[in-house]
């Protein structure tokens, strides 16, 4: 017979399979280009103003097919994490994340159109994945308090470095421009 730590580990592989079964379902229909898109082109026909936003959204998302290979390869190796022991915590975390997205994506857009179905789904995926990752969560912090401990600059500055780092931060995006325009123009050119 089981006992209760042995029925609660069960029940986190359970949840574990759960979402690795829809992370590589949905991101297989992305990689096939099946999830997203438009099929009635009457609503395409209509002027923008007058179409449901998840119409204007789901196509798209289908007409980028680097949106959909990346956003259906990240379901699929989030999920492949989840299959093994020792990328479970990774694969939680990132399949948090995913999932935290799509939720935000099916609240803007799906919920007037289709109702709250795929959002509840979503949000039960989410909870799933939260209880995963609080069943490992012993090992979470121990994760954290490595990354986040003797983490500093090397040099100690006046305060008054911090407010010039504030402009410089804001300056580094005219010097990251000079230095990526000529890929820019490289790319312009192949274009």
């Amino acid at each position: 017979m089981f006992n209760k730590k042995k029925n609660i580990d069960l029940a986190i592989l359970v949840l574990r399979w759960y979402i690795v079964f829809y992370m590589i379902s949905y991101g297989f229909s992305k990689l096939t280009l099946s999830q997203f898109g438009v099929h009635d082109n009457s609503i395409l026909d209509k002027p923008i103003k007058s179409i449901d936003s998840f119409y204007v959204a789901w196509h798209l998302y289908g007409r980028s097919l680097f949106f959909n290979i990346s956003t259906g390869s990240m379901e699929i190796i989030g999920g492949i994490l989840l299959i093994f022991n020792r990328t479970t915590i990774i694969g939680s975390l990132l399949v948090l994340t995913i999932l935290t997205q799509v939720l935000i994506i099916d609240i803007s857009f799906t919920v007037e159109t289709i109702g709250p179905q795929l959002s509840l789904r979503v949000g039960g995926m989410i909870i799933a994945t939260l209880l995963i990752l609080f069943y490992y969560r012993h090992k979470i912090i121990i994760a954290f308090q490595t990354l986040t401990r003797g983490v500093s600059t090397i040099f100690k500055y006046k305060w008054w470095i911090y407010p010039i780092l504030l402009v410089a931060g804001f300056l580094m995006d005219f010097i990251m421009a000079i230095i990526i325009w000529p890929i820019k123009a490289i790319i312009e050119w192949f274009s």
